[in-house]
């Protein structure tokens, strides 16, 4: 059996290899694994038993998802530094309350 830091590693490697570009693409297989991708992280998430955790991982996928629509057409360095003060704050939820759970 996974344990709680096994699939929070496993959420973090489908999200840095979420394919956030899909709709650009011209092939339906861009669409199909986008689909797959979000579709095992939101059950591998819902796996987790630790409210916060999951809360956190969910608004980790969220600001991925808006940085990078505020992104796509162009350099947006207010986005960025929004971005990045979330994803620090997110994973400083995420990462030690893991270690210790675990």
């Amino acid at each position: 059996m996974a344990t709680t830091a096994n699939k929070i590693e496993k959420a973090l490697s489908i999200l840095s290899q979420h394919d956030w570009y899909w709709m650009m693409s011209e092939s339906n297989s861009a669409y199909g694994y986008a689909c797959g991708s979000m579709r095992a992280f939101v059950e591998l998430v819902a796996t987790i038993e630790n409210s916060t955790i999951v809360k956190a991982l969910r608004d980790l996928w969220t600001a991925h998802y808006e940085f990078v629509h505020a992104t796509m057409f162009g350099s947006n360095d207010e986005a960025k530094a929004e971005f990045k003060a979330k994803e620090a704050e997110l994973m400083a939820v995420i990462k030690p309350t893991y270690s210790v759970a675990a």
